[in-house]
């Protein structure tokens, strides 16, 4: 991990020029952060195939760690849902299927069919086809990065994002990033390994970016700020490291419970969910963002 990002090669051939681009400029921010690539290579380790996916609120160097990643590891099958016209299932099943193709010359499934961007039967067919080639330890890793930035409009309700397989073969791994999520609206049914890295649990390895604060802050008040909200930003800007839940912030407001957990929805991405005995107590991802509201809260700019 001591190579200069801005020197380091990548597997350039077989990905698209946006991408290459996103690579090379999300890998020159990339601060070392040597626990994730390890926790990454025991799951290899321990695991013959499986999903591995690192959660983390918008500015903790998701893009910027796995750019890095494949920027040392060749072969790796790259895909970037934030590129412009690349979050739909349809354009993911064909740059990536094309890129498995290329790089692991599958001759006999070139070329690529048109109808293989309908659903996930086409991605299977060619994971088994790479499986059955793979020599130990031999891996295909396919890394898609910004899976929350996905358009599910663009494949049918009830099938998996990017219609990523419930079931993959030896040898065969997905490395995922994304925003904070409910399990439950994960948008993933899957039926192998699978393990979750949450960056907020490595909060005092994450660095402090106050221009992402500001547009965390945009994003949080652009629906506008209802008195219900400005209330529930005053609860959690002066709640204990701990959190506080939806059923104690509506106690101390006054308000209705739901209007609450209204609120904490919309924001959840900027938010830590801790379980307590039966119930979820929320905060802020990180404390310097806490503190950060709160000075604009008490100086009057919070508008």
């Amino acid at each position: 991990m001591n190579t200069p990002p801005s020197q380091t090669p990548i597997n350039t051939a077989f990905y698209p020029r946006e991408f290459e681009e996103i690579i090379l400029e999300k890998s020159q921010h990339f601060i070392d952060r040597t626990f994730i690539f390890t926790a990454f290579n025991e799951f290899l380790h321990h695991h013959n195939r499986g999903y591995f996916t690192i959660v983390g609120v918008p500015g903790s160097g998701k893009s910027a760690i796995l750019a890095k990643y494949v920027t040392e590891n060749s072969n790796v099958v790259y895909y970037n849902a934030q590129v412009e016209g690349k979050n739909r299932a349809e354009e993911f099943l064909k740059d990536v299927c094309q890129q498995i193709v290329e790089t692991f010359h599958e001759t006999s499934l070139h070329p690529i069919p048109d109808n293989a961007t309908e659903g996930s039967w086409f991605l299977s067919l060619l994971l088994q086809k790479i499986s059955d080639k793979l020599e130990p330890p031999q891996r295909l890793i396919i890394a898609i990065d910004a899976l929350d930035a996905i358009d599910r409009n663009s494949q049918p309700l009830g099938t998996n994002l990017f219609y990523l397989p419930r079931y993959l073969p030896n040898g065969i791994y997905f490395i995922l990033t994304r925003r904070p999520f409910k399990r439950e609206k994960s948008g993933l049914l899957i039926e192998v390994p699978s393990q979750i890295l949450d960056l907020s649990e490595y909060s005092e390895q994450n660095w402090d970016d106050v221009p992402s604060y500001i547009q965390h802050w945009q994003k949080m008040k652009q629906e506008g700020l209802s008195d219900v909200a400005l209330k529930v930003l005053r609860v959690l800007t002066s709640a204990s490291k701990g959190g506080i839940s939806a059923s104690a912030i509506a106690q101390i407001i006054n308000e209705d419970e739901y209007e609450v957990e209204e609120v904490l929805e919309n924001w959840l991405e900027f938010l830590v969910q801790q379980r307590i005995d039966t119930k979820t107590n929320y905060s802020f991802y990180h404390p310097s963002f806490r503190n950060w509201l709160a000075e604009k809260l008490s100086n009057g700019k919070i508008e």
